[in-house]
């Protein structure tokens, strides 16, 4: 084989795999590792307790994708300490199912519990729009963090 047409063997086979892996828009698993990287972009802080649970990014050709994580904590933990942790984010205040949810969250175990905060940060200068909502219920306390991207 002449080194032309192995070249050109070669950039077949890379574009086939990366392409073949990517579709715009779906969501894909996020690891722990991913998530904690992606809420330090944001600048949030997780209080102490709340362990992470589950995450999904949307694939996007181009710029910062959207991405949406839980962390679950035990009951004891509450509200005022997630706005304790985050002062340079709006305060959590009281949410109905209704006006809280985000289609994103449902993928990762979101419902309605007897206790629900939510927040939301508009897009500012280079900051993405970013919604949080907390829930505390008899299984325990859950923290919800959607990031719009751009």
């Amino acid at each position: 084989m002449n080194s032309s047409w192995k070249a050109a063997l070669a950039l077949l086979v890379l574009l086939t795999t990366s392409c073949g892996s990517f579709e715009p828009g779906k969501p894909m698993s996020m690891d722990e590792d991913d998530a904690s990287r992606e809420v330090e972009k944001i600048a949030f802080a997780i209080p102490d307790g709340f362990q992470f649970t589950q995450g999904v990014m949307y694939s996007e050709f181009v710029g910062q994708p959207a991405w949406s994580a839980r962390f679950d904590a035990p009951k004891e933990l509450d509200g005022p300490a997630v706005t304790a942790a985050n002062p340079s984010y709006p305060p959590l205040q009281p949410a109905t199912c209704g006006t809280a949810t985000k289609t994103s969250w449902t993928s990762l175990g979101f419902s309605c519990e007897a206790e629900m905060l939510s927040m939301s940060r508009p897009a500012q200068g280079s900051r993405d729009p970013v919604s949080v909502v907390f829930t505390r219920g008899a299984r325990g306390s859950s923290l919800y963090i959607y990031c719009a991207g751009h």
